[in-house]
């Protein structure tokens, strides 16, 4: 079982969370990522508040796009709920704005996913 770190507020959870995964160092090569090390499964990627379960990474795929993942879980929760801890949980750090774009999806263990490009496409020479 997961030691996941527990926090009072999802302001809290926030804060500890984001500085940890905006840090290059902790971010995940996606092409390299066993599935069994998913930050699901990883509780340095997660952060608890009450029954809600927050998991955040940025990823790196193999063409080099840079992603930000973040996804929640609890009991009861919809997608739309969902939305509504995703905007918490980033106003402090890069508030939502009108017409962003998230990619949404549920998975078989009831986790619900947002991610979007988090770094502008990298150069070409």
């Amino acid at each position: 079982m997961l030691s996941i770190q527990e926090h009072a507020t999802l302001d809290e959870a926030s804060s500890d969370l984001l500085d940890f995964i905006l840090e290059p160092s902790n971010w995940l090569s996606v092409a390299q990522l066993d599935p069994a090390a998913w930050p699901g499964q990883n509780a340095v990627y997660q952060r608890r508040v009450g029954t809600l379960r927050v998991c955040a990474s940025v990823d790196v795929g193999a063409t080099l796009d840079v992603y930000l993942h973040v996804a929640f879980r609890a009991p009861g929760l919809t997608p739309v709920k969902a939305a509504d801890h995703l905007e918490g949980f980033l106003k402090q750090r890069m508030p939502l704005t009108p017409n962003s774009e998230w990619q949404v999806e549920v998975d078989e263990r009831r986790w619900i996913h947002f991610s979007r490009r988090y770094a502008a496409p990298h150069l070409k020479a």
